[in-house]
């Protein structure tokens, strides 16, 4: 992935689901997201919070915690109850077995102006955190699943009342011999407009 340009890692960047045993450096970690810190801001402070998520004793409080929210929020109930069990098996040793997860957020901000650019600009920090961290092989999913939500949740995890979860990734390092799927794009046709056509039609 070396030398390649904003564009292509834009195009090639793919969310990775697939775990890799391959060692994941912390310090690495805090380099990315030092690099994602460049994302543009609209207040005079950073909007962005990070928790990572790394050690084993981190890691089973932290899997613990959504699977209790699972249970609480009855995610498990559009289940099949034949398969019930292996579902939770299923995910609880996923959530288990990432190597490392950060838990991304932003403050709640009174002003729904104020809280747009605060959500905008975390969710930029992610995007950067994500490219970043493709250029270095490392794969990315970002996750807005309903415990991001769940207020016992939040508070079980350190996050305030404050705060709100914009996100929670899980990080690897990319597996070489899996294929990765192609990103599929509505044509840009599609979505755009001129502002005189927009306006025409409400007339």
């Amino acid at each position: 992935m070396e030398n390649q340009t904003i564009a292509q890692t834009i195009r090639e960047r793919r969310t990775v689901r697939t775990l890799s045993d391959q060692p994941l450096s912390i310090d690495k970690i805090y380099q990315l997201l030092e690099t994602a810190s460049y994302a543009p801001f609209h207040s005079k402070n950073e909007p962005w919070q990070v928790s990572i998520v790394s050690s084993k004793q981190e890691r089973n409080l932290f899997v613990e915690k959504i699977m209790a929210s699972y249970d609480r929020l009855d995610i498990w109930a559009n289940y099949d109850p034949q398969y019930l069990a292996k579902a939770k098996t299923r995910t609880h040793d996923y959530f288990l077995d990432v190597p490392v997860t950060l838990i991304v957020t932003a403050p709640i901000c009174e002003d729904e102006i104020e809280n747009l650019e605060a959500v905008s600009a975390v969710s930029a920090f992610i995007q950067n955190f994500q490219l970043a961290a493709w250029t270095e092989n490392i794969g990315v999913t970002w996750r807005t699943i309903p415990v991001i939500s769940d207020k016992v949740f939040k508070e079980e995890i350190g996050v305030s009342e404050q705060e709100q979860i914009i996100g929670l990734l899980d990080i690897t390092v990319v597996d070489q011999s899996v294929k990765l799927p192609r990103a599929k794009r509505v044509p840009v046709e599609k979505w755009t407009n001129q502002l005189s056509d927009r306006l025409s039609e409400i007339e």
